[in-house]
């Protein structure tokens, strides 16, 4: 038996845009994970020391 493949939606934190691929990250001094999109991704990271990756989100799971 084949595996069921889930689509899932979520937006980006930042932008709001909906993507297939997401990534949990802090990039505050709060320490709050937050959902981004990759185009965000680019412009948070870089000299960011609060940055820490935590995972990352695919809309199509199996299961």
């Amino acid at each position: 038996m084949a595996k069921i493949k889930r689509v899932r939606t979520k937006p980006c934190t930042r932008c709001e845009e909906t993507c297939d691929v997401l990534y949990r990250v802090r990039i505050d001094e709060d320490g709050r994970w937050i959902f981004v999109c990759p185009a965000c991704l680019e412009k948070v990271k870089p000299g960011n020391s609060h940055y820490q990756y935590g995972g990352t989100w695919k809309s199509k799971k199996r299961h």
